[in-house]
């Protein structure tokens, strides 16, 4: 389309379109002369009747009215919450051509921003996509008189009153059923006063370990700064506590009340204890309530076995984002020493009580930004190796320069976010180093995201 030109769709029209491609969300990319439109739930190689939504400068969303010629990819969705529920993207395409598309992305991300074409490995799959997260953020919805408890409609802030999830953990499905319950039962007990069935909050986690089967419930309460949960308060979340562990066909190992916004203070264990042993490999890790921990446990060990295949043969590796300590840890294996550097306090100190969990005297943590640490890097013995593995944003320029200042032979990247892992490459590049392959792991069956492990050498 001509620069300037006027779009060729007006909302409200409708229109046959073939779509070409999936977007980065899950969303079908289709063309009606040369303009992009993106049409949720449809597949590549499809054709379909759409009414357009919104017209941008350079796209259009389109509703998706009928798939006029289906992809032969193209699966009944084994969950009756897809596609209202926000948290699938692709349950109505096959698993393999879910697989074929993850690679596909990010060969063609790489190439497309950093103008890479390194060798990308089979990506590396579950052999049972279903029931794998070991995690769930639970929303809590009291309008119209009773409770709903699930996740998120997709595109708003609309709360879907699950029965069940087909990627959660069986221990987390059940603990949403309980927390619903008793959520209802406490609501009928108790007079409303603050528009959520007078819970003082609306967002619950529940985590389950796969090692023991044991689950840990965490009600985040918003505190005014300078402020404490309060006996009252207490008191009376309490009894949410036991109506939950009533309810539950397995009571959770601990319920635990932990206030909004306040790092390292200020939590209260209302039953049980505040956390969870979970084991990725020969390692034994601690879970607390703010812990990080990867939400797929068994492709987490898939990912950090890849991860310390490619480290070669360092004496020193630098695990940078360390979190807990987790991946620390399994380099300890290779590396004669090991040094973690998070900013988070928490992590910090779970990663230490995981050192001391499993007897590992080679590795070491500091808190702090490594950016503006650069002479850590500068320390340590040759070869040396360091492992980037940074939230969605990617890494911070001043990273990626201290990086390259501390020179080491190789730089693991661990992303989740194909775009910015492709950014940060090409910064590297920049600076002297090679991008020489890249593995793209499904940490994420049935949704749009997708883990990509890289190998960068210095040349």
């Amino acid at each position: 389309m001509a620069k300037h030109q006027k779009p060729p769709l007006t909302p409200g029209e409708e229109c046959e379109v073939e779509i070409i491609d999936l977007n980065h969300r899950g969303e079908g990319v289709g063309k009606k002369e040369g303009f992009t439109l993106f049409v949720p739930r449809a597949l590549p190689g499809e054709s379909a009747r759409v009414t357009i939504k919104n017209v941008r400068k350079n796209y259009a969303e389109a509703g998706l009215l009928a798939i006029t010629g289906a992809s032969a990819g193209r699966v009944e969705p084994p969950c009756p919450h897809f596609p209202t529920c926000g948290g699938c993207q692709l349950l109505h395409l096959a698993y393999q051509e879910q697989l074929a598309w993850k690679k596909k992305r990010v060969k063609e991300t790489l190439n497309r921003i950093a103008g890479i074409t390194p060798e990308i490995k089979p990506i590396l799959e579950m052999e049972e996509p279903r029931h794998y997260r070991n995690k769930a953020d639970i929303n809590l919805d009291f309008a119209g008189g009773t409770v709903k408890a699930g996740f998120y409609e997709a595109y708003s802030r609309h709360v879907i009153d699950v029965s069940s999830c087909l990627v959660q953990h069986p221990s987390n499905n059940d603990l949403l059923h309980a927390l619903r319950e008793a959520a209802r039962e406490y609501s009928n007990h108790e007079p409303e006063t603050t528009g959520r069935g007078n819970l003082p909050f609306s967002r619950v986690t529940i985590r389950s370990s796969f090692t023991t089967g044991e689950s840990l419930l965490i009600l985040a309460v918003p505190v005014m700064q300078g402020s404490t949960i309060t006996s009252n308060l207490t008191g009376r979340l309490q009894k949410l506590a036991d109506m939950i562990c009533a309810h539950a066909g397995t009571p959770p190992a601990g319920i635990v009340l932990l206030p909004e916004g306040r790092e390292n203070s200020g939590q209260v264990i209302l039953t049980g204890r505040d956390y969870l042993e979970e084991m990725i490999g020969p390692f034994t890790f601690r879970i607390s309530p703010r812990s990080f921990f990867q939400i797929n446990t068994e492709q987490a060990k898939v990912l950090y076995e890849e991860a310390l295949a490619l480290s070669g043969s360092p004496r020193t590796a630098f695990d940078l984002y360390c979190g807990t300590g987790n991946f620390a840890l399994y380099l300890a294996q290779k590396a004669e020493r090991v040094v973690g550097v998070d900013s988070d306090a928490s992590a910090i100190k779970d990663a230490e009580e995981n050192a001391r969990l499993n007897k590992t005297g080679n590795v070491e943590f500091v808190k702090g930004q490594a950016e503006k640490k650069p002479e850590l890097l500068l320390e340590g013995k040759h070869p040396k190796t360091i492992f980037l593995n940074p939230p969605r944003q990617g890494c911070s320029p001043d990273l990626l320069d201290a990086v390259a200042r501390a020179g080491p032979e190789r730089v693991v990247y661990i992303s989740c976010n194909p775009a910015t892992l492709a950014r940060d490459l090409k910064i590297l590049m920049e600076a002297g180093y090679r991008a020489v392959e890249a593995r793209p792991v499904d940490m994420f069956p049935h949704t749009s995201h997708v883990e990509t492990v890289c190998l960068l050498q210095r040349k």
